[in-house]
């Protein structure tokens, strides 16, 4: 697949930030901050359109991920959309799938631990504690039995 049809070869990230306060029972001020990667609306449009053109083909992905993943086996709830918050469990982390390098090209660059994959029918963004940062669900991917 050529990324020259429509797709942007830069990527922009955006942050959210969220500042947490809590007073100590000394009296001092604890500051909390959190800052999450997430796929602006643009970079969502890229990855459903990175799947597009494999909607005819099986399950709906690339012919390199229909000899890979054991459809059987991925987690029932990886079939819509994974919630970012989610804890990716032991058990699961085996069918999560590198995404593939043409589509991390187009995707913001994460923050410091957080990777991309494929995991059933959605791309996450999980970081090192295997938490979902954010996901996108595709619609063209069919993971069925």
């Amino acid at each position: 697949m050529s990324l020259a049809s429509g797709f942007a070869l830069s990527a922009e990230t955006q942050t959210t930030q969220q500042a947490t306060e809590r007073q100590n029972s000394d009296g001092t001020v604890t500051i909390t901050e959190t800052k999450t990667t997430t796929f602006t609306p643009a970079m969502r449009t890229q990855v459903v359109k990175y799947f597009d053109p494999y909607k005819t083909a099986q399950y709906g992905l690339p012919p390199e991920y229909v000899t890979r993943i054991k459809v059987k086996e991925i987690p029932v709830t990886w079939r819509t959309t994974i919630a970012p918050g989610v804890v990716i469990d032991e058990k699961s982390r085996p069918y999560l799938y590198a995404a593939p390098p043409e589509l991390i090209k187009v995707l913001p660059a994460p923050i410091a631990g957080v990777r991309y994959y494929v995991a059933g029918s959605n791309v996450v963004a999980v970081d090192a504690q295997y938490k979902v940062v954010d996901s996108v669900q595709i619609p063209s991917v069919r993971i069925t039995d």
